[in-house]
């Protein structure tokens, strides 16, 4: 993924290392590393996001960097490339 003018990548990049405890980090450190089956691993990572509330966070990061994506996008010209741009604005994250 290409970087912003800030230099740093667009997104939401919630840790759910700096909330969770010892035994859950050792549940993700193991999820990410050791697990052989994909759907497992899958599984225990989701739990400890949204244990850890990293889920619920990307969430609302996810939200507010939509809104603040789309609207700038409510100025531009309306043209037919406008507006392909703007539905896939929507469909990426749909605003509530």
């Amino acid at each position: 993924m290409r970087c912003g003018p800030s230099g740093r990548r667009p997104g939401p990049k919630p840790s759910p290392n700096r909330r969770a405890d010892p035994k859950s980090r050792a549940a993700l450190r193991h999820a990410l590393l050791d697990e052989t089956e994909p759907e497992l691993a899958l599984c225990r990572i989701r739990a400890v996001l949204e244990r850890t509330g990293a889920l619920d966070t990307a969430h609302a990061m996810a939200d507010d960097y939509a809104l603040r994506v789309r609207e700038p996008l409510t100025r531009l010209p309306a043209t037919a490339h406008v507006a392909h741009v703007r539905a896939l604005a929507l469909l990426t994250r749909p605003a509530h």
